[in-house]
């Protein structure tokens, strides 16, 4: 497989993966060693599948932000009780996104989801969610190559 075909199946695939968790980014990361045949290669494949994920949270995050405005009465109670804790302190949400994002607990579709019904900062969001997912893919690959795979 050539490094352009690799790179927009790479770019389609963690959008997808944003989008529909039950597919797994990391399985997708973990596969990027095999495909990329230097090492500008796998740091271009991975830089790539954190822009492809990204790209679809900010989709969820943007259609959770519009239909939160269609919220039950229940639902848009149970979005206050959220908004509380996660607006307390400005660096709250950007702290939870960051650690979601990176160490995947709390699962970051539901942080994205919850971070766009809350209306909370995009720019907070993106950055937060850009760095932690970078951290996280790069360890991933680099603890691929550090075994021997």
């Amino acid at each position: 497989m050539g490094l352009g075909l690799a790179c927009l199946c790479c770019f389609g695939l963690t959008i997808a993966s944003a989008i529909f968790p039950w597919l797994s980014v990391e399985l997708i990361v973990l596969a990027l060693p095999v495909v990329a045949h230097s090492r500008s290669a796998l740091a271009l494949l991975v830089v790539i599948a954190v822009a492809g994920q990204m790209t679809g949270k900010c989709l969820v995050y943007w259609l959770s932000r519009r239909g939160a405005r269609a919220a039950s009465p229940g639902m848009a109670a149970r979005l206050e009780r959220w908004r509380v804790p996660l607006t307390r302190r400005p660096s709250s949400p950007v702290a939870i996104v960051f650690l979601s994002s990176s160490v995947g607990f709390p699962p970051f579709f539901a942080i994205t989801a919850i971070a766009g019904a809350l209306k909370l900062n995009f720019g907070g969001f993106l950055a937060a969610g850009t760095a932690g997912r970078l951290i996280r893919f790069a360890a991933l690959v680099l603890g691929t190559k550090a075994l021997g795979f």
